[in-house]
């Protein structure tokens, strides 16, 4: 995925810190913007509705 501008991290919050640690570290998302959002599980259309509000 080149020219990543943001990304969204869902999971537990160990997790989340872990992989956005790791991204930051990649020549490819070190510039994109990252955030995180709520550990708890959401079902398809919960996340696919909090996706399209969370980019638009």
């Amino acid at each position: 995925m080149p020219n990543v501008e943001e990304v969204h991290v869902t999971g537990t919050g160990q997790i989340q810190q872990q992989f956005m640690k790791f991204l930051a570290g990649t020549p490819q998302y070190k510039n994109a913007v990252s955030s995180e959002s709520t550990s708890n599980r959401m079902g398809d259309e919960q996340l696919l509705t909090f996706m399209a509000e969370h980019f638009n």
